[in-house]
C-alpha cells in the first residue's frame, strides 16, 4: 500500500482540489493521510468532503518537515509518497512511481516531473544539478529531453517524493531543523550518504501550482533561505571548501543581495538576511531553535 502524505496549512480549500483530483483517478491500495500543521482556519471542507481521508490534527506549526515526520507516524504503506496540497493529479502517477522503486533495490527516493499547474506545458522540475561545494548555488533543471523514463539526480523536490518504507527506516526521518526550505535537499544528502540513488521518472507528470503558504520575498523567507542556505552547508560540506564557501557567501553573496534589497527598500529584509548569517555564527548546525522572530512558529 502506498501512503500519500499531504500538509494543510491555513488553505482547506486548495487541499479539497488535490484529494478531488487525486480522488477521480480511483488508484488501489492507497491510503491519504492529511497533516493539519496548526491551522488557524477551519479544517471543516476537508472532513466533510473528503471523510475518506484521514485527517491528523497538529497543535503547532511543525513546518514542512516536522509535518511529514508526523504524517509518517501515522502511515500504514510499504511506501511514503510526500505530496504538497498545492499539486493536482492528472494521471496515476503512483502506480507508476512505486513500480520504479520496485524494479531497483539501489533507487530510495523518485520524483515525477513537475509543470506548472497555470501553464501546463512548462516544466519547473524534471531534476537538480549538485549544489557546487563553494558557492552553495545549483541549478533546476527544466527541460525534458527527447529521452523519457528514469534519470538519476541530485536532489528530490519536495513537492512531490516517494520512498519505500525500508528505506526510511534506513535514512530517517527529514531534518527539521530548517523548519521550511533546504531540508529535502538536506534529506536527499542523508539518502545518498546511505548507498542510495535519487532519480526522477520523466514519464510522469505532477501540476503544481507553486507556494501560495508564503509570500514571495517577504521578511520570513529571507531569513529563512539565508539561515538555511548556510545551515545547509555547515552539514554537508567539508570543512576546507565550507571555508571557502564562507569567504563567497560574505564577500560576494551578501553584497550583492543586500545591494537588491537596498535598492528596492525592502529593510526588513536586510535585517532578516543579516540575522539569518548571525544565527549560523552563534548556533551550532543542530540546534533546535529557528531564531530571530520566528521561534514561536513550533517546536523542532
Amino acid at each position: 500500500m502506498v501512503s500519500i502524505i499531504t500538509i494543510n496549512y491555513n488553505n482547506a480549500r486548495l487541499t479539497c482540489d488535490m484529494l478531488v483530483s487525486l480522488q477521480r483517478l480511483r488508484i488501489p491500495d492507497l491510503e491519504v493521510i492529511v497533516v493539519d500543521n496548526g491551522s488557524l482556519e477551519s479544517v471543516q471542507p476537508i472532513e466533510e468532503e473528503h471523510p475518506w481521508a484521514r485527517l491528523v490534527r497538529s497543535d503547532v506549526n511543525l513546518g514542512f518537515a516536522g509535518g511529514n515526520n508526523l504524517g509518517v507516524k501515522h502511515a500504514r504503506g510499504d511506501y511514503y509518497f510526500f505530496v504538497n496540497n498545492d499539486t493536482e493529479f492528472r494521471e496515476d502517477i503512483v502506480t507508476t512511481l512505486r513500480s520504479r522503486l520496485d524494479a531497483d533495490a539501489e533507487l530510495g527516493l523518485i520524483c515525477p516531473v513537475l509543470h506548472f499547474f497555470d501553464q501546463p506545458d512548462k516544466v519547473q522540475y524534471a531534476g537538480f544539478t549538485a549544489i557546487s561545494p563553494l558557492t552553495g548555488r545549483n541549478r533546476c533543471i527544466t527541460t525534458v529531453s527527447a529521452r523519457h523514463g528514469l534519470v538519476s539526480t541530485q536532489y528530490a523536490h519536495g513537492a512531490a517524493m516517494m520512498m519505500p518504507k525500508h528505506v526510511f527506516q534506513v535514512v530517517g526521518q527529514m531534518p527539521e531543523n530548517y523548519f521550511i526550505y533546504y531540508e529535502e535537499m538536506d534529506w536527499s544528502e542523508m539518502v545518498k550518504r546511505a548507498g542510495y540513488r535519487i532519480a526522477v521518472d520523466r514519464s510522469v507528470t505532477l501540476y503544481h501550482k507553486e507556494s501560495q503558504t508564503v509570500v514571495r520575498f517577504n521578511e520570513m523567507k529571507s531569513y529563512l533561505m539565508t539561515r538555511n542556505r548556510l545551515l545547509f552547508m555547515r552539514r554537508n560540506v567539508r570543512p576546507f571548501q565550507l571555508m571557502i564557501f564562507w569567504l563567497f557567501y560574505l564577500l560576494v553573496a551578501t553584497p550583492k543581495q543586500l545591494w537588491v534589497y537596498w535598492r528596492s527598500h525592502q529593510w526588513n529584509n536586510i535585517n532578516a538576511h543579516i540575522a539569518g548569517i548571525l544565527w549560523n555564527l552563534r548556533s551550532s548546525a543542530n540546534a533546535p531553535t529557528i531564531g530571530y522572530k520566528f521561534n514561536h512558529l513550533g517546536k523542532i
